[in-house]
């Protein structure tokens, strides 16, 4: 592959991640989620799970996320290329999964006056462990498409990453561009990143942060991009940010801050 497009593509996966974060691909379009799998090799807690209500939350052993059916969050959404834009993430459904609880979620981004529609599922795990779902898409500015071929993306249980302990896992990934394929391997790590306070469009937090890493290589040039994530209590996500580096620069590629939050 050339440059252009190896580098389009590293752009693309960062694109993907952010979707996985935070439900929302800044600049990207006609995505379809790929089924989520559980963690630790597809071992869960074997503990039993009911039916939630409206006002179900996620465990306490997670990161600050709340999930009810009707919660609401709003982002304003800006690319590297200094696009802005709006995504609004609804949960539609909660149900029992096994170990946990299943988060379906719509999504809608405003892009230049054109919107494009998702759902996105999660899984909550009892343990406190959250599974991403990696979408599957094609980017309209650079034309590359992005599949998950194996593997996926997790966050693990709130003690983990206050812990500072690194959780890797390995994504296999397909890119094709300009008629060219390359399947590449991702290497993930999700490490808590401490805690700091973060002011966005909505106000300012007193935030959780997780950094997830994902390195990989292009005919033999190394990449990595890194999500960083902030998380208040009673809110979720709040902002997001996903930055690139090759060959030690590294810039912002998209960014998303919490414009408004409602609770069902």
């Amino acid at each position: 592959m050339s440059g252009k497009i190896y580098r389009n593509s590293a752009v693309a996966i960062a694109a993907a991640a952010m979707v996985a974060v935070l439900a929302a691909g800044c600049g990207s379009s006609g995505t379809t989620s790929a089924g989520a799998s559980s963690p630790s090799g597809g071992k869960t807690p074997s503990s039993k799970t009911s039916s939630p209500s409206s006002a179900s939350v996620v465990s306490s052993a997670s990161v600050p996320f709340p999930i009810a059916v009707g919660n609401t969050w709003v982002y304003r959404t800006t690319t590297l290329a200094g696009t802005t834009g709006t995504a609004t993430n609804k949960i539609l459904a909660v149900s029992p999964a096994s170990g946990g609880q299943q988060v379906t979620m719509s999504n809608a981004i405003d892009t230049l006056g054109t919107t494009t529609s998702t759902k996105s599922v999660y899984v909550f795990y009892n343990n406190g462990s959250i599974s991403y779902p990696f979408s599957q898409f094609s980017t309209a500015d650079s034309g590359t498409t992005v599949k998950l071929i194996s593997g996926g993306l997790f966050w693990p249980p709130a003690a983990e990453l206050a812990s500072g302990k690194a959780s890797h896992s390995t994504l296999k990934i397909s890119f094709t561009e300009d008629g060219q394929t390359q399947d590449v391997t991702a290497h993930v790590t999700v490490q808590g990143a401490g805690s700091g306070s973060v002011t966005v469009p909505a106000g300012t937090y007193s935030a959780t942060i997780v950094d997830m890493t994902m390195a990989e290589t292009f005919d033999g040039v190394g990449f990595s991009i890194e999500v960083k994530s902030w998380l208040a209590a009673g809110v979720g996500p709040v902002q997001s940010e996903a930055i690139t580096n090759e060959d030690g620069h590294s810039e912002v590629v998209s960014k998303q801050e919490l414009t408004s939050f409602s609770k069902s």
